[in-house]
């Protein structure tokens, strides 16, 4: 899949098209290397072409995708942008152009979101949407670290520490306003960018890489003071009992309704739950939840989870639980500053731990390997480290396969993931697969074992072909009946294509409808520009939108006969969440019995439902409350109110404001 790392997409959406940015001296040349994951993918040049005029040409590869965009541009005195055009293409492969100018007071831009114009009063930074312009730290110098920003907004600076890399006095800069956090910018002694650095993505001056890790790690103070504080003042402790009146409870194991509830909760456990019948116990902090929805805490079973925003925006939209599917070994340390509370976010449930080929279409994260014994050893590694499950990649040989999962068996861990390529999801579960990843993998099934899965092509042949597949062929009910006697559970992630499948340019994706006016307004046009999608071939429009269709109806096929699904996104934290839930619903399962497989039916899959999934005496106190009823309106899962986990009280409001997000 695309890279779905919330920290790279913030990058993506807010920083790395500002500072970046970066004007040399007169006919200087600056260089930039682009990191994913601690491999050189790309890079990125600027040249000063004459005095106050930038050409620049930025490109990375992630496994055959990536942008790659060259831009013109002009900036006034001060680093303001007055001129720029842009050409290039998305991480997709498709066309991108945009162009800004002004000129005598009037702004003007045209992109892929937008052709406007707009009078300007005073000076204004443009953000471009795809491209890049001016010098973002010059602009916010010059004017007392504040500016205004087009199309809308405003963004302030502060230098929070100085710091000295070889032979560079640096500053790390904090940028507010252009993001769901804090944006971090590394800045020279002339105020030019010098790197833009997290876990997932970054980019650094090159010949300064070996500097990324001592950077990132003195970031990482800055950032961790930032959260840790977050951290101390957005949960609620309450010292007592908390009793929930007169809601309306979701069984989540027989997937119904009970209206007139109390649920007393103490010491992060259910102590009391009454139907029809108030609950008279005394209670330090009393919630109405008349009119309201009580579901037991929900798990994503698709993340990537990074730091910054992500745990917030799971728990502020009922996420309480996760399952990370592969990932740097740092997550081993963010979940016991999560389970400490050092940091907001969900339990990690399960990690995986993720083995590929090395090789240039290489997973961006975890374990490359050359060879079956090298695999056995990073098996035992894991093993080690506590990690759950063992997740396989695309560019594992598929003679690799069955060893591999031979080896995990002997420490008891669970093997899930891509289908390698040429290699069948039918073959994969042969050779001993539990889970398979992603519904592509699955449609890919029946398309032959030549096709090249490392490549784009994944995504593009299921496109091109879905629609046609007759899922009442005898393959496809043969495949089913294996997967249902080998009890292989799907996690189809159809937020993940839905934009891939039916996005389209200008077009405001489906699952942003309702939510795009909460996000920040530097945010909002990256949502209104649609796309996001892969590149839809001459005359085959409706095949992919019809193929999207059919991954729904696969989805709902597989329920139908047992198959157990289980919720996951790899997307934007929260929001895809909701989407998922709301496109099973759409394929047909009952709202009731998509809220029972978020819940109780995941912690039955993870062995965890003595504790989790369902509110009963004596369970955990995690669980969600919402406005109406999700049953009747699926949609109402957005609408959190309050969260529990571990007894302790999340204000979804307070949440969604740390992160810049207005509350629902």
């Amino acid at each position: 899949m695309i890279p779905r790392n919330a920290i790279f997409r913030i990058f993506l959406l807010s920083v790395l098209c500002a500072p970046l940015t970066a004007p040399a001296q007169q006919h200087d040349t600056i260089q930039y290397a682009l990191i994913l994951t601690g491999n050189i993918k790309g890079e990125k040049k600027v040249v000063e072409t004459s005095p106050g005029a930038f050409e620049s040409w930025y490109h990375y590869n992630d496994r055959g995708r990536g942008d790659s965009v060259h831009t013109i541009y002009r900036e006034d005195k001060e680093g303001f942008p007055t001129y720029a055009h842009m050409e290039g293409v998305d991480y997709y492969k498709k066309p991108l152009t945009e162009d800004f100018s002004l000129t005598d007071g009037v702004a003007k831009w045209k992109n892929k979101a937008e052709n406007e114009s707009k009078t300007v009063s005073g000076k204004a930074f443009y953000i471009h949407l795809d491209g890049e312009s001016g010098n973002l730290i010059k602009a916010l110098k010059a004017n007392h670290n504040k500016i205004t920003l087009l199309p809308s907004g405003e963004c302030t600076l502060e230098e929070v520490l100085p710091y000295k890399a070889g032979d560079k006095s640096l500053h790390l800069c904090r940028i507010s306003g252009m993001s769901m956090t804090p944006a971090y910018v590394w800045v020279d002694d002339q105020d030019i960018s010098f790197g833009v650095l997290s876990d997932w993505f970054s980019a650094i001056r090159k010949g300064y890489e070996k500097y990324v890790p001592e950077l990132l790690a003195a970031q990482k103070k800055i950032e961790r003071a930032h959260d840790s504080e977050l951290a101390k003042t957005i949960p609620e402790k309450v010292n007592g009992d908390i009793l929930i009146r007169d809601v309306t409870l979701f069984d989540a194991e027989k997937a119904a309704l009970l209206p007139h509830t109390d649920v007393l909760v103490g010491g992060g456990k259910i102590k009391a739950v009454s139907v029809g019948k108030p609950i008279t116990a005394k209670a330090a902090r009393i919630v109405d939840g008349s009119g309201q929805t009580l579901l037991p805490g929900f798990w994503d079973m698709h993340v990537h989870m990074g730091d910054g925003p992500e745990g917030l925006l799971h728990l502020a939209a009922g996420v309480t639980h996760v399952r990370d599917m592969g990932n740097d070994t740092v997550l081993l340390t963010y979940r016991k500053q999560i389970d400490n509370g050092q940091l907001i976010g969900p339990h990690l449930e399960v990690i995986s731990g993720l083995i590929d080929g090395a090789g240039p279409t290489a997973a961006p994260t975890g374990m490359l390997i050359n060879n079956v014994e090298e695999g056995k050893k990073f098996v035992r590694l894991f093993a080690a480290k506590g990690y759950d499950q063992i997740k396989l990649y695309s560019t594992i040989k598929p003679e690799w396969v069955k060893p591999l999962i031979a080896e995990a068996k002997k420490y008891h861990m669970r093997v899930c993931g891509h289908i390698p390529a040429y290699m069948t999801a039918t073959q994969a579960i042969e050779a001993g697969y539990n889970e398979v990843t992603h519904m592509n993998m699955l449609f890919l099934n029946f398309f032959g074992d030549t096709i090249d899965t490392r490549t784009p092509q994944r995504f593009a042949i299921p496109a091109q072909r879905a629609a046609s597949l007759d899922l009442n062929s005898a393959p496809v009910k043969q495949f089913i009946a294996l997967m249902k006697q080998r009890q292989i559970a799907s996690d189809p992630t159809l937020v993940a294509f839905e934009p891939m499948m039916t996005g389209r340019d200008g077009v405001l994706a489906e699952k942003n409808k309702t939510i795009i006016d909460h996000f920040p307004v530097q945010i909002q046009p990256s949502m209104r520009a649609g796309g996001g999608g892969i590149p839809v071939p001459p005359g085959m429009d409706t095949t992919y939108i019809r193929s999207f269709d059919a991954f729904l109806k696969l989805t709902k096929l597989l329920y139908d006969n047992g198959i157990r699904i289980v919720a996951g996104t790899d997307g934007t934290p929260g929001f895809d969440y909701h989407r998922e839930l709301e496109l099973y619903v759409k394929a047909g399962i009952p709202a009731e019995k998509v809220l029972q497989l978020a819940t109780f039916g995941t912690a039955e899959y993870t062995g965890k439902s003595k504790d989790l999934g369902s509110i009963r005496v004596g369970k955990k106190a995690d669980m969600i409350l919402v406005a109406g009823d999700p049953v009747k309106n699926i949609s109402n899962v957005r609408h959190t109110k309050l969260v529990l986990k571990d007894g302790v009280i999340y204000d979804p409001a307070k949440l969604y404001k740390a992160v810049s997000i207005q509350p629902f």
